[in-house]
């Protein structure tokens, strides 16, 4: 059987393509999709730049910074979005495929399959995100997806606001996603998978509370 890499039916018709996947002989169409994503990262990461979002650090420095010094900063911080629209995806589709492939029997390039399917849900929660933190002057923390939201009435702690600001809404979807697929892809026993998922995520939640923690987030 002969697999086609389509996108938005991996995405929103998972009980179809999970099974032609498993049965596929050969698999087309990977390297144009993958091309893809990588140029919309690109784009959306670009357009956050533009807008302003990420460079708050910046904003705060407004008043004893010059014009040329202003413009360096932001052109850094514009650099560093693009940068971090390159390493996005090859961490989110590459590094976490690993690591799943590590502690299940699924074949590395099928991971990488599922985890072009949740980085389209990954990419659309960035878009959707940019207008609320644009329109209404948010930070990461105050995403309304997110659950810094919630944390900043209970927690008074920076950190642990950073982290739940770092969940969100759409990356509990690509867990269930994820676990959807590798679970009916693997003979894996499931907590093995879940153990890979959630350490994935676990120590992604904490490396970007911390990379907010000590302002190196305006670059990621």
């Amino acid at each position: 059987m002969i697999y086609r890499v389509q996108l938005l039916n991996g995405t929103f018709r998972p009980s179809a393509s999970r099974y032609r996947l498993k049965q596929a002989e050969e698999v087309v169409r990977f390297g144009p999709k993958l091309l893809l994503l990588y140029l919309l990262s690109l784009v959306i990461f670009g357009i956050s730049a533009y807008l302003g979002i990420g460079s708050e650090s910046i904003s705060k420095e407004v008043a004893g910074l010059n014009a040329s010094e202003f413009e360096s900063k932001r052109l850094l911080v514009f650099a560093g979005k693009l940068l971090s629209g390159i390493l996005f995806p090859s961490i989110f589709l590459f590094m976490s495929s690993l690591l799943f492939w590590i502690f299940t029997d699924i074949e590395y390039r099928r991971i990488v399959i599922v985890q072009m399917f949740v980085f389209v849900v990954a990419l659309f929660e960035k878009a959707v995100a940019i207008p609320f933190l644009v329109l209404m002057d948010l930070d990461q923390d105050s995403n309304p997806f997110s659950f810094g939201v919630i944390s900043q009435h209970y927690i008074s702690n920076d950190f642990f606001i950073h982290f739940f600001g770092a969940i969100t809404i759409f990356q509990l979807v690509i867990i269930c996603l994820q676990y959807y697929y590798l679970r009916y892809l693997a003979d894996t026993n499931r907590f093995l998978i879940l153990l890979a998922i959630g350490l994935f995520y676990i120590v992604s939640w904490f490396a970007q509370a911390f990379l907010s923690y000590i302002k190196v987030s305006v670059f990621f």
